[in-house]
């Protein structure tokens, strides 16, 4: 699982890089107008540092996402706000320092919690988890290239001067990496949804938690 969740971090961090060297690439529309503002961005990144921070206190075991002192993981780990910071970040918003930070904070983040659940057998952390659920189908969604848009001409995908023309094979070969980035990206959000699907059609959510989960795979389906 570990792994599972790192490939899908790798794999949003390489589609961010490459709408970002390549141009903006056109994103799924998401049924909620955006806040493209730096200051969100900040406020999202505060939250993550003092969860971090929070949980340092706690050593044997995460913070439950509304318990007293929680409201910087409440914050983190809701998946409407990573969806507006991640589609904020795929337009240009903030820059590569924040970007940086804001996954590599994240990703411990959301392990944590969902070794947590699965450590418990389903029976804790049933909120946290389907969050964490949510935050990775918004960063694969707004992260997520599309080769019609960002496959550019040989000249553009690597630089090049005049007097030393970009070789046939160089260029197939940028073409191929960015086609397998796409391939196993879109492979590793099908896999999350028909997993987070399995969950929210099963028994093993309590309502609210399943009723939440549903919303969530009705937006990224």
């Amino acid at each position: 699982m570990k792994i599972f969740l790192r490939l899908r971090f790798v794999l949003a961090l390489c589609a961010f890089v490459m709408v970002a060297a390549c141009g903006h690439a056109p994103l799924p529309r998401l049924p909620y107008p955006a806040v493209q503002s730096s200051s969100l961005l900040n406020q999202y990144l505060f939250a993550l540092r003092a969860a971090e921070k929070r949980q340092v206190d706690y050593p044997d075991e995460p913070l439950w996402l509304r318990d007293e002192g929680g409201r910087s993981v409440d914050t983190a780990l809701n998946a409407d706000n990573a969806a507006m910071v991640f589609y904020g970040l795929s337009h240009g918003v903030g820059n590569e320092k924040i970007t940086n930070e804001i996954l590599s904070l994240l990703s411990p983040l959301l392990q944590r919690y969902e070794a947590a659940y699965e450590k418990s057998q389903g029976k804790w952390y049933q909120d946290e988890y389907v969050e964490t659920l949510g935050v990775q189908l918004a960063m694969l969604s707004a992260f997520q290239p599309r080769l019609s848009a960002i496959l550019p001409g040989a000249g553009k995908m690597i630089p090049t001067s005049a007097a030393a023309p970009t070789p046939a094979s160089v260029s197939d070969n940028a073409r191929q990496l960015l086609q397998f980035h796409k391939t196993s990206q879109d492979e590793a959000k099908r896999s999350l949804l028909v997993k987070a699907g399995d969950l929210a059609t099963s028994d093993r959510l309590k309502a609210p938690a399943k009723e939440r989960l549903q919303a969530l795979l009705d937006r990224y389906r």
